[in-house]
Formats: C-alpha cells, structure tokens, sequence
C-alpha cells in the first residue's frame, strides 16, 4: 500500500491504523524541492543580473544582491513597525511548494485544513517552517510525534527527528550564523520533548538554544524575533505549573539581561510567589493568605509587576498578564482581589488576538484555557469560548487513539491542589468529554 502524505498528485495517504506517513521517497521530494527551487531561483536572479551587464545601468551581482538585502530589511521593520508579532526572517522567502502541497503539510503537523493562510503574520510562520529542511523535518517529527500514540506514527517521528537533529548539527558544524528557522527548529524540538515528558532531551535542546543565541549575539543578532519572544513570555504560566514548554530560566535571564521589557517583569515573580506561599503556609498567618509581616514586601512586588504587565499591547502578553491575575486570585482571593469574570474575558479577547492558529497539542498543553473557564461564569460567552477550544482539541486527540489528551496539564494542575480540585470539581458539574 503507498503510504506518505504527498505524492506527485498533492494527494494524502493513510495507513492502516488512519495516520498519514510520509515515505522516504517523498520526504526527499519535499526537502529537494525547498533546496533545489531556493539553488535555482538564486541562480536565475544572478543571470538575469549578469545578462543586464551590458546595459547602461550596468550592475554587478555583488550590487543587485546588496540591494535586495536592503530592500528586504527595510521591508522587515516596516513590518515590524505595524505588527509587533511579524516574523523578521533573515532568510529569502523560498520558491512557494505547490498549494496542496503546503495543505498536506499543514494538516498533518497543524490538523489546519484552511484551503489558504491569508494572515500575512500566519503566512511568514509558515514561510519560515518551509525555509529549510531543519525546521521542516522538526515539524513533521512534532506532527508525527503527536498524531497518534500507535508504533508506526512513533517511528516516523523517530525518523524525522533524526533527520532533523543531523541536518541541525551539519548547519552548527558550518559555523554560519544560526538563522531564524534553526532557532524554530530547536523550539519544535524542545516541545516534542515536553510532550513525550521527557525533560533531560527537554533540556538539552533549550541549551542548544541558548548557545545558538550566544552565537548570533557574537555576530551582532541582539535577539530573537519577536513572535519568539511572545512565545515565551505566554510560557511563563507553564513554568510556574511545572511544565515549561519554551520557558527555560537561561533564556529568560540571557534575554532579560539584554533589555527584553516583558520577560524583565516576568523573571522575579516566581521567586516572590515562593515568598508568599511560604509565609501564606506559616501558622501565623490567617486563612487564604491574611497579611503577616512575611507577606507584604513580596505582596507588593508581585502586585506591582501585574500592573506593569497590563501596559504591554502585545496579545500573547496580555494573555500571560490575565492568566497571571486569575491563578493568584484563586490562590489568594482576600490578597489579590480582581473582578474574576472580567479578567477572563478579558483573557478571551486577548487570546482570540493571536494571529497565528495553534494546533491541538499547543491548546491542550496551555493552562490559559482552564484558568479562562474556571474565572468566567457558566453559560457565559466566554467560558463556552474556553470550552469550546477546550472541548475541540480533546476530541482531536481522542479520535487518535490518546487516552487521556489532558496529560500534561493535569500533571502541572496537580502542583496546585487549590486549583486542580476547582477544576475536577468544574468537570464533574456537567462538563463531560474531558477526562
């Protein structure tokens, strides 16, 4: 039977347990097809250059090319100037693979089945996964990783992984400057680690991001894009649940100690959170967190950093800023007192801002989905938008064979008694289909 998600028609294949596959044969296809279209298109550009020597207007290829790089930079901080989140690429935007090429491509790793991406932010994310084959094979590793818990979808995750990791390795061992799409190979990586639980690859993979970073601060690359940035800034509830999927505290701090505003604000909050519980849990203190002598400094610190937060425009920050609010008001109701169903509103419209579309496994793997519903009132606008994503993802899931999607979240709920007990109490009050 022919397995592999492309083939000269742009067709899907399926095998026998309904996950597509992609065959060595075709894997070749794509990732010849995104080397070769990029080799031959450079190549025309600089003979069309070389054809026009003779002209008046004379030019040589080392000047067309220097040209264009301005031309794009330009481009990229105009861009940037409107879209806090736009991608400032420093690759060439590839020869585009066929449109049902690029279909194929987004169901199998996003479960996306738009016939076209019209968000100029969403198409440079996939402008960038298509760049080079490094984040290419990454993405089909997560995509495989996750479609389905059966052998066969396992091993081709295994197998694109490992072709991810040895062209990552051949782009290091070259000692060029790590590009855009390298740094969102590592990051796919990493969160496939997160979700397999596996937290020593987990690690080894954000380390190899923070020496990518070292490498492109020695070459005068100050940071990372910023949609990297927002990416982990929304990562910041994750950590302090306990499963980080692109927070790691070296980046943060490498970031922070660079002038990264957002992340400055996000960085001592944990350490003040670990203050707080511990004088909130002391047998002086009063119930729910009454203030002791204990509470008010760090109190103080974590409440003006909030505030600080809701200044940012960004919406994965914004996100970040409500999630933040509503898991410290249902720690602390008499410290930290919030209109509850406000902020989670509030939490919806900013999350409903993200321009571009997660797949099931980042949602199911977000905690800003739960502290959404349990801030908002049943039967609300809001709390069914929460469900409804909520809901959606988990079904996905199940439909490929995963038992139990909520996994991962569970684990990090359990970090917080208070919290997870409203949840499972939430559940148990009629949402049914999620555990």
């Amino acid at each position: 039977m022919n397995t592999g998600i492309i083939n000269q028609q742009g067709l899907v294949f399926l095998n026998a347990t309904g996950a597509p596959v992609l065959s060595r044969a075709d894997s070749r296809q794509m990732r010849a097809h995104i080397t070769k279209s990029n080799f031959a298109k450079r190549r025309q550009r600089i003979s069309q250059v070389e054809t026009k020597g003779g002209e008046s207007n004379k030019q040589t290829t080392q000047q067309a090319l220097h040209r264009r790089k301005r031309s794009q930079q330009k481009s990229q901080r105009a861009a940037l100037d409107t879209n806090p989140t736009e991608l400032p690429t420093t690759e060439s935007p590839p020869c585009a693979p066929s449109l049902q090429l690029l279909r194929n491509f987004r169901y199998l790793v996003f479960l996306d089945i738009r016939p076209t991406v019209q968000d100029p932010v969403e198409k440079a994310w996939f402008d960038l996964i298509t760049s080079e084959p490094v984040v290419f094979e990454a993405s089909l590793a997560g995509g495989m990783r996750c479609w389905g818990p059966d052998k066969e979808s396992q091993q081709n995750a295994d197998l694109h992984l490992s072709r991810a990791t040895n062209l990552l390795v051949d782009r290091i061992s070259c000692e060029q400057v790590p590009s855009d799409a390298m740094i969102g190979a590592v990051m796919t990586m990493a969160f496939g680690e997160r979700l397999a639980d596996n937290d020593v690859a987990w690690n080894v993979h954000m380390e190899g991001l923070i020496n990518m970073m070292q490498q492109r601060r020695h070459h005068g690359v100050s940071s990372l894009p910023p949609v990297f940035r927002s990416l982990i800034a929304l990562d910041f509830m994750n950590h302090l649940l306990g499963f980080p999927r692109f927070y790691h505290l070296k980046v943060v701090d490498m970031l922070s100690s660079h002038g990264d505003q957002v992340l400055s604000k996000l960085a001592p909050i944990p350490a003040d959170l670990s203050l707080l519980k511990t004088a909130v849990d002391a047998p002086e203190t009063g119930h729910m967190g009454q203030t002791s002598h204990g509470v008010e400094e760090p109190l103080e610190r974590v409440r003006l950093a909030t505030r600080a937060l809701r200044e940012f425009n960004d919406p994965y920050v914004k996100a970040t800023s409500r999630s933040l609010e509503i898991y410290l008001n249902l720690l602390w109701p008499l410290l930290f007192t919030i209109d509850l169903e406000s902020v989670g509103s509030e939490l919806k419209d900013a999350m409903s801002e993200f321009r571009i579309k997660a797949c099931p496994y980042m949602d199911l793997t977000s905690p800003h989905y739960i502290l959404g519903l349990l801030a908002t009132e049943k039967d609300s606008e809001a709390s069914a938008w929460f469900l409804d994503r909520i809901q959606g993802s988990v079904q996905v899931m199940r439909q490929r064979g995963w038992s139990d999607p909520l996994s991962v979240m569970k684990r990090g709920l359990v970090h917080e008694p208070h919290i997870h007990h409203q949840f499972t109490a939430l559940l148990d009050d009629g949402i049914n289909g999620l555990m």
